[in-house]
């Protein structure tokens, strides 16, 4: 669903009119009635064909193709207007908000069912968070946690941001923590240093930030300190590549088009204008390529093919530089897309899929209805600085 979202692919119930991103001044979609019940579930198995879907449960809301793999939308409550970095996604809506879910089936090239996504598009339960820096500075964060499950520990992922927009407060990556908690996920998502306060010194200070925020994220109910890991966008991706170099308890690291050897890049780019200029000095410090020997967590590295910002040849570097190491790196190419881009269906699909190999596979995953659910835990207080 994330490619969905941030791709703008159209989606809506089959008996409602079609809306893309649009504006406030236009008519915003009318309300129409979802074609199926949360029983849908029971019938989605993996492994059975789409021709056994299509008689079991009939046809999707959305069909999408998208490089050798097909995908399958039933809306089980459709959401109504979702934003999206300022503007909005119209769909239809049969319901509160609070209800909206819909189940993703992810059909590979042989047309057999090889993944099925849960999504509650109202959100997980979130909560508005301080966590500390590697100085004792506080930064913004927020605290995603699934929703109507038990007490019982869950995996743990930080999900930093990448390049803001001066005096920016908040991120575009709130759908995407959403996705994750409601597949059973603890995110935490913070505003990093430069952004949520101090200086930003472009990839000295953040790492160690980062170790910090794991080690508070890992003491936190109902989060497993042993299942911890690090997704991040753009320098973003640069920060967790660099964190697992440093933190111990990382077990797993997504970096989507991140930039890993800035020393290279400024040779084929001259070192951006707009960035401080406390930043343009000891390139090789902030380059991930430099600690590659030292990260023992399995590594995920997403780049479009496309990209003029972060080039390929920076995550090929990436690869190479964690393969002569012995490191356990995967890369995934996004074909013709470029930076920010990569954020397709399958580049979605491929990042769960490697969570769970190194996280294990949560065993809550958020429900429509929870029977008794249990209530949210509380963050634990910050220790004294």
């Amino acid at each position: 669903m994330i490619g969905a979202l941030l791709a703008g692919l159209t989606i809506c119930a089959a008996n409602c009119s079609r809306f893309e991103f649009i504006n406030l001044k236009y008519t915003l979609p009318t309300e129409c009635t979802a074609a199926y019940s949360p029983s849908i579930g029971k019938d989605l198995v993996v492994g059975e064909s789409s021709e056994e879907v299509l008689r079991k449960v009939g046809k999707p809301n959305e069909a999408i193709k998208e490089k050798g793999y097909t995908y399958y939308v039933y809306f089980v409550q459709p959401y109504f207007l979702q934003e999206v970095g300022g503007k909005y996604l119209g769909a239809c809506s049969s319901g509160p908000y609070t209800d909206s879910s819909m189940y993703y089936v992810t059909f590979a090239a042989d047309k057999r069912i090889e993944s099925i996504m849960y999504y509650m598009l109202a959100g997980a339960a979130s909560q508005q968070v301080k966590v500390p820096g590697a100085d004792g500075l506080l930064l913004p964060a927020t605290l995603y946690q699934p929703r109507g499950c038990s007490t019982e520990r869950k995996p743990g992922i930080v999900l930093l941001h990448g390049w803001l927009d001066e005096g920016a407060t908040d991120t575009e990556l709130g759908g995407g923590a959403n996705l994750f908690a409601e597949q059973g996920y603890v995110v935490l998502l913070p505003l990093m240093r430069g952004w949520g306060g101090g200086h930003n010194d472009c990839g000295l200070s953040q790492p160690a930030d980062t170790t910090r925020m794991i080690e508070w994220l890992a003491s936190q109910p109902g989060v497993d300190p042993d299942r911890i890991g690090v997704v991040g966008f753009s320098f973003g991706g640069q920060v967790a590549l660099l964190t697992g170099a440093l933190s111990h308890r990382v077990k797993a690291i997504v970096s989507y088009f991140g930039p890993t050897n800035l020393v290279s890049r400024n040779a084929q780019l001259p070192w951006y204008h707009w960035l401080p200029k406390a930043c343009r000095s000891d390139l090789k410090s902030r380059s991930p390529v430099s600690v590659a020997s030292r990260i023992k967590a399995p590594v995920l590295l997403i780049q479009g093919d496309a990209d003029t910002t972060v080039p390929p040849e920076q995550a090929q570097e990436m690869e190479q530089a964690m393969w002569k190491s012995g490191g356990n790196v995967q890369l995934y190419i996004v074909s013709g897309v470029g930076h920010s881009s990569a954020l397709s269906i399958d580049a979605w699909s491929v990042t769960q899929r490697f969570l769970e190999a190194n996280l294990g596979k949560p065993s809550c995953v958020q429900t429509l209805h929870a029977t008794n659910p249990s209530p949210q835990p509380t963050p634990r207080a910050l220790e004294p600085q």
